[in-house]
């Protein structure tokens, strides 16, 4: 799970206006050292996202946690201590001056240019995005698509980076408040003379905070992975962490000398290792972000109240200069590559361009936009008038502050126009979606799909037809293929389990086909590579006097031991072919690895009691640059034909599916070689596009495509009714 890192804060405060009416109070005097973490967080996050190394840079988004944490309740207390109250309002001005302009500038450049590049579908969805994380609340909207497994293998939203400022901000929201809160409830004892019960009630309420959270946190990770990378009450600890290391301000200050270089290097070496010892496949954010966390709470520690010093790795000028842009640098990069890898294919291009632009964005954004709004007196001046009621001060918009107003209603404008684009461009959309999900109906009742024989998988086995036909449409479009999925039409037919969750209880049994009395009685099992294949089974049904029903369910493959959440249903399917309910056992699903000997104890049983059964070779997987290639393409002339995946890379090095059939007996469908050449898995065939999403672990077909296969599948389940 590679996603990005958080928006990040001044050591102590953020440099307000320098002439006017500025508001002084708050001055930055940023720890080079400090400059130097965001540094090498932001830099890890950037190249684990463009090259995929280190496999841990993830956790440079845990780094900006401790440290935004650390940097914010640093600068409460002293402002509680120096001026005896929390001001509010002042706080959140300069979180407003920090956060917003840059992020609402990424924001509308994004959404712009994901109407420009990207199918519609999916800048629809990227303008969703924009609207929740304009308010700050991205890492709901992600948990909960990512919760759905349907999305999951949908190329990621350029606005998927915004889930960490969405945390930081809801912390940012609440901790003011409760902060306040502990020093107004522990007022009375200070009255008293005990002056240290704000920062022991402070030290009592986070700690809390900290446990419960890590706790809550180690549970979601083991039960619920997705949710528990997004939600802000499995993340809230690491701020919590930093937050700890400034109230521990006063007794962190007599740390020795001496060993204050030898604590920068030990919390540095944690980062570091952190880096390489985690991956995306550990659990996280617990316990695994306990180690860049503690670590980077001790560089922290290491100088807190003494001058830096002997940590040249965190204090050198390139450090500094990648420190002070890290949040730019983090806004810019993701939306970048994303958008990038839509137009360009990964290589060394690809790589430099990515990076040239990024940094280039990076430093023109901070240099003539963000930094000269933060010194700014943007928002208000304190000019007086006079009133006709006598001579008090009232506070006036400033120009800066018209124009910031000017600005967010040309970004409404920008998002409504947006808006209206997209409706107009996700019609056609709908329209395409629509008629494959009538297609797919019309199919379901046991009508024939007529087609051209150069139309999807049929233009493998002649040699006379194209893999693409410029003259003529792809089916379905660039805008609609990552929605042309059997869902709509197979609905409760398929019982879908979010990833992460297990659910027991029956698989629904539905029923297609024939409803004569000698009609053949097949039983389809599996997962959602099974319920892909149903356009295919739809149309030869009735003409083949055939009876389907099926138990279909995410991760459902009639497999030993069952998988967790399908165990009873799987347990009941079975039984039913023991007894001779069905004269077929048809099955398939995602070939992920499971033994030989998995399936062939699952099987032997109903093969045993002689029920034949016919086993539908898996879909080769596609890649990432496959299907982004025809985005690519389509901006362009010729090229789709090209797109596509090396088909030694498509299927796995062994087929223990294939192996296993053999064993008890059993059938293969190979389908096989209506995906692939000798040595080649186009991503379009006879103008269908193939694949509807994109990762190596879901790689679904589009109804479409599937629906085209209907003449292979039929033959095989023809064969292996034969007698034997």
């Amino acid at each position: 799970m590679a996603f990005p890192p958080a928006q990040l804060e001044e050591v102590s405060g953020e440099p307000e206006p320098g002439r006017g009416g500025a508001d002084r109070s708050h001055v930055s005097h940023k720890r080079a050292d400090l400059q130097g973490m965001r540094a090498i967080a932001v830099l890890t996050v950037f190249a684990n996202h463009l090259f995929g190394w280190p496999p841990g840079g993830f956790v440079g988004v845990d780094v900006f946690f401790v440290l935004s944490g650390f940097f914010i309740t640093g600068l409460l207390i002293r402002e509680r201590e120096t001026t005896r109250a929390i001001s509010f309002s002042k706080f959140y001005i300069r979180r407003v001056k920090r956060i917003l302009p840059s992020a609402l500038l990424v924001l509308v450049v994004t959404t712009i240019g994901s109407y420009i590049i990207l199918p519609a579908a999916r800048a629809a969805e990227t303008l969703l995005d924009a609207l929740y994380a304009a308010v700050f609340v991205s890492n709901f909207r992600f948990e909960a698509v990512g919760a759905d497994y349907f999305q999951q293998g949908q190329p990621p939203s350029p606005l998927q980076h915004y889930w960490s400022l969405s945390i930081e901000e809801q912390f940012y929201f609440l901790w003011p408040a409760l902060l306040a809160a502990v020093f107004a409830g522990t007022r009375r004892l200070r009255r008293r003379g005990i002056a240290w019960a704000g920062h022991w009630g402070l030290l009592v309420v986070m700690t809390v905070v900290v446990f419960a959270s890590f706790g809550w946190a180690i549970i979601l990770s083991a039960s619920n992975p997705n949710s528990a990378y997004f939600s802000s009450l499995a993340r809230v600890w690491e701020l919590g962490v930093g937050a700890l290391a400034a109230i521990l301000g006063p007794w962190l200050t007599r740390i020795p000398e001496t060993i204050r270089p030898a604590l920068a290097y030990l919390g540095l070496s944690g980062v570091i290792i952190s880096l390489f010892a985690i991956n995306s496949t550990d659990r996280f954010p617990a316990p695994w972000a306990a180690l860049p966390v503690l670590s980077t709470a001790v560089v922290v520690a290491s100088f807190h109240g003494s001058s830096v010093r002997s940590v040249p790795l965190l204090t050198n000028s390139v450090a500094r200069w990648f420190g002070d842009r890290s949040y730019t640098l983090y806004l810019w990069h993701w939306p970048v590559i994303v958008l990038l890898l839509a137009l360009v294919p990964r290589g060394a291009v690809f790589y430099m361009t990515a990076a040239g632009l990024s940094l280039g964005l990076t430093a023109i954004t901070y240099r003539f936009y963000e930094d000269p709004i933060r010194q700014s007196n943007w928002l208000l001046d304190a000019a007086t008038d006079t009133g006709q009621a006598g001579n008090r001060p009232v506070a006036r918009l400033s120009v800066n502050a018209w124009a910031s107003i000017g600005a967010l209603v040309a970004t409404a404008a920008v998002v409504l126009i947006a808006s209206i684009h997209y409706d107009s461009r996700l019609s056609e959309t709908r329209q395409s979606v629509a008629a494959a999900v009538a297609r797919d109906a019309n199919a379901k009742e046991g009508a024939q799909v007529t087609q051209n024989p150069c139309f999807g998988a049929p233009a493998m086995m002649k040699p006379d037809c194209a893999l693409y036909n410029p003259q003529l449409p792809l089916e379905p479009s660039i805008d609609a293929y990552a929605t042309d999925s059997y869902k709509a039409a197979l609905g409760d037919c398929y019982r879908n389990v979010p990833t992460g969750k297990a659910i027991e209880g029956n698989l629904t049994a539905c029923t297609f086909g024939s409803d004569s009395d000698d009609a053949v009685r097949i039983a389809f099992v599996g997962d959602s590579h099974a319920a892909q294949l149903t356009p295919a089974l739809w149309p030869i049904l009735d003409s083949n006097k055939w009876r389907l029903t099926t138990y279909l369910g995410t991760t459902c493959h009639l497999a030993e031991p069952a998988p967790t959440g399908c165990r009873s249903a799987l347990s009941q399917v079975t039984a039913e072919l023991v007894e001779g309910k069905y004269d077929l056992l048809l099955v398939s699903n995602f070939n992920q690895g499971l033994p030989e000997a998995s399936y062939e104890k699952a099987w032997a049983p109903v093969s045993a009691a002689g029920t034949p059964i016919a086993v539908i070779s898996d879909n080769p997987h596609t890649t990432e640059d496959a299907i982004a290639c025809l985005t690519r393409a389509a901006a362009g002339p010729g090229g789709i034909a090209d797109c596509g995946s090396p088909r030694s890379e498509a299927f796995p090095a062994t087929n223990s599916q294939a192996a296993a059939a053999v064993a008890v007996g059993a059938s293969v469908i190979d389908l096989s070689g209506y995906y692939c050449t000798d040595d080649f898995c186009p991503s379009v065939i006879g103008n269908v596009i193939v694949y509807r999403d994109l990762t190596k672990d879901n790689s679904h077909i589009t109804s479409t495509f599937a629906a085209t296969l209907a003449p292979a599948v039929e033959a095989g389940i023809q064969n292996a009714l034969l007698p034997r």
